[in-house]
């Protein structure tokens, strides 16, 4: 049975200028298809009954699962609890944009079983903010994370990006300064990735907006790796950090290739040696679930080629790295060109039978895993 439940909000305020996972404004849908939505959620945990059980996380991520009632969110993890089972102390996470939140909303959502929030603050600059098209302000990222912990949770994570247009050194090192004095239990800092079909790839792409140099870029990473680790937060993924014991237990299934399953519009599933995506479309899913069939959209059957590549593209996310004592085919990781190269030009390492990036190697992550995989 698979321990590791994933269900997907698309519905968002706005679409942001970089954002491309599936979502879909809140205007163009209206309370009548959320709530057929959310019924529809647990029509397609039904379906799924037999697959998943004793649940050791939920993640309700998005769009902006915070646009959704209390009532709603509590409805929708009392049919979990009621369809798979899950187990006590769950790590129970909801991603949540400031501005979409008020005090009443915490405290409820804290009261139906929400133990972890992350909080997508971005920035603490306000032009940053709007390069980055989001629609809230900085007081709102302030008040949002000061109203979680006044509503009793004691595990909030908050989202910071680096490499965005116009941000230097300075804006950076006091975005990560004044994050830091709200004292998160969880910090997650991504480099900005300009993707096709965005409104930020249009504007670079017409000259509108410039990244930063990639020097500078590779400057912030080390300063906030340096940054985090000065202030006690381990340093246990490329973009992730935590406190001792708050390490995010449900991305770390990810890293690890463990089993999941994904509920919702575009929601992605693996187990069975199989990996499986629901259609990014909530029309089509919800005529899908309301006939009792899953609204795949595609199936990939995992062949021996592909757990080798994910054990590389996955496992070096982790600064521990892979464990060779559990990869039946170690011996084909460590024993080719690339790795003897990538060793000599110290981008990775193997200590205590794991293969991990070094510090230097964490910037040039994807350079390592393409040449690894390509050997391999």
């Amino acid at each position: 049975m698979v321990n590791y439940l994933y269900i997907h909000i698309p519905f968002c305020i706005a679409k942001c200028y970089y954002c491309d996972f599936y979502s879909i404004p809140v205007a163009r849908s209206g309370a009548g298809e959320i709530k057929k939505y959310a019924e529809a959620l647990l029509d397609e945990m039904s379906l799924r009954r037999d697959i998943a059980g004793d649940l050791l996380t939920v993640y309700m991520g998005g769009g902006t699962p915070t646009l959704f009632s209390a009532a709603e969110v509590a409805a929708i993890l009392s049919g979990a609890r009621e369809i798979f089972s899950i187990v006590p102390g769950a790590e129970i996470s909801i991603e949540a944009n400031p501005g979409t939140i008020t005090d009443r909303q915490l405290a409820a959502l804290r009261e139906a079983g929400i133990n972890r929030i992350s909080i997508g603050i971005q920035s603490l600059s306000g032009s940053e903010l709007c390069t980055l098209g989001r629609s809230h302000n900085v007081e709102d990222a302030l008040s949002a994370v000061k109203s979680a912990r006044q509503a009793g949770f004691d595990n909030i994570s908050l989202d910071l990006i680096y490499g965005i247009p116009g941000q230097n050194m300075d804006v950076w090192l006091d975005t990560m300064s004044r994050a830091l004095e709200l004292s998160p239990e969880h910090i997650s800092a991504y480099e900005l990735t300009p993707e096709e079909n965005t409104i930020l790839h249009t504007r670079l792409t017409d000259g509108y907006y410039e990244l930063p140099d990639e020097e500078l870029v590779i400057e912030m990473y080390y300063a906030a790796v340096s940054t985090m680790k000065s202030d006690g937060y381990l340093h246990y993924e490329i973009s992730n950090f935590a406190k001792p014991g708050y390490e995010c237990i449900h991305n770390l299934n990810y890293w690890n290739r463990g089993e999941y399953v994904g509920i919702g519009a575009g929601a992605h599933s693996f187990f069975n040696s199989r990996r499986t995506g629901n259609k990014r479309d909530v029309s089509y899913y919800l005529e899908a679930v309301k006939s009792a069939s899953l609204p795949l959209d595609e199936e990939i059957n995992v062949t021996e080629q592909d757990v080798f590549i994910e054990m590389i593209f996955l496992g070096l996310r982790k600064t521990e790295g892979i464990n060779l004592g559990l990869m039946a085919e170690s011996g084909r990781l460590i024993n080719n060109r690339a790795a003897d190269e990538l060793m000599r030009r110290g981008l990775i390492e193997i200590e205590d039978n794991h293969l991990r990036l070094t510090s230097k190697g964490l910037v040039l992550s994807s350079e390592v895993m393409v040449q690894l995989m390509a050997e391999g």
